[in-house]
């Protein structure tokens, strides 16, 4: 082999690589790789995207009577932002995941919400309410169901 071929075959070997790695981490915030206790638990990764001009304020978020944050709700989410909030409930058979934002300072409440139980995974008390509410709207797209379960949330 000589020295030129040597070289664009170590190149492609660092390019495939650095490509592995990408893809690695882009898909580590699905659902189906968080950690559980046993198989078959419940877990949640919920992506959210504010779409709006305005930054959305944590006001509250719960993992649940029977889970735990793997990645929490970010404090501030900003206009043109995303974040994916995972949790998991070891020991357990279901899973809701509950994450809730003052759009701007005055603005009105938007709550992102995902139940993850066998038979059942909804989005119901998801939504937007208060000040202005009908400014704003919300969409949601569920990508996997029980036990891991992907929602993606977008909010305009």
């Amino acid at each position: 082999m000589n020295t030129t071929t040597r070289r664009i075959a170590a190149g492609a070997a660092v390019v495939a690589a650095t490509a592995g790695i990408g893809f690695a981490v882009a898909g580590a915030a699905n659902a189906g790789t968080l950690p559980v206790t046993r198989p078959g638990e419940p877990t949640i990764a919920m992506t959210i995207t504010n779409h709006t001009d305005k930054p959305e304020y944590l006001i509250g978020a719960t993992a649940g009577q029977s889970g735990q944050w793997v990645n929490a709700p970010q404090r501030v989410l900003y206009p043109g932002a995303s974040e994916t909030i995972t949790a998991v409930a070891p020991f357990s058979n279901y899973l809701t995941a509950n994450a809730q934002y003052k759009i701007g300072h005055v603005g009105p409440t938007a709550n992102y919400e995902i139940e993850n139980m066998k038979g059942n995974v909804n989005t119901s008390m998801s939504g937007i309410w208060g000040p202005h509410a009908q400014n704003y709207w919300m969409s949601h797209t569920i990508s996997s169901r029980y036990p891991n379960v992907n929602v993606g949330f977008d909010q305009w």
